[in-house]
C-alpha cells in the first residue's frame, strides 16, 4: 500500500513539473520596436525621441528603471535582459534610444509576459 501511494505521488509530482515547464517556452526570434524606460513611458508617457526625453529616460534608468521594447505593430511591451555577460545592457542600448530597432535573441514567455535576451541589436531600416 505504501509503495502504491509513493508511486502515485511521484507520478503526480512529475506531471506537475512537466506541466509547469510547458508554460515557459524559449525560442530565437527577432522583435521590432522602440526602446523605452518602463516607468518613464507608463507613468509620464515620455519616449526618448528628443534630447530631453533621452536625458529623463537615462536618469530614471539609473534610479533603478528597466528598459523595455515597445513592440512595433502590436504596442505590447517586451522586457529586455542582457545577452552578453561582459557588457552592461545600458551601454548596449544607449546608442539606439529614440530610433526604431530590431533585437535578436531568445524569447521567453510565461503568463502573458515576454522577455528577450539582447544578443544582437541594430537600427530598423524599413
Amino acid at each position: 500500500m505504501k509503495n502504491k501511494i509513493l508511486f502515485y505521488g511521484l507520478i503526480l509530482i512529475l506531471g506537475l513539473f512537466l506541466l509547469n515547464n510547458s508554460t515557459f517556452a524559449q525560442k530565437k526570434a527577432t522583435v521590432y520596436g522602440e526602446l523605452v524606460e518602463l516607468t518613464t513611458f507608463v507613468k509620464d508617457n515620455i519616449k526618448p525621441t528628443t534630447p530631453a526625453g533621452t536625458e529623463i529616460t537615462l536618469d530614471n534608468f539609473k534610479k533603478g528603471g528597466t528598459f523595455v521594447l515597445f513592440e512595433k505593430g502590436t504596442g505590447k511591451l517586451v522586457f529586455l535582459t542582457g545577452g552578453l555577460t561582459d557588457t552592461k545592457i545600458e551601454d548596449q542600448l544607449k546608442p539606439y534610444l529614440g530610433i526604431t530597432v530590431f533585437i535578436k535573441g531568445a524569447v521567453y514567455k510565461k503568463g502573458g509576459i515576454r522577455l528577450i535576451t539582447v544578443e544582437d541589436i541594430g537600427k530598423y531600416l524599413k
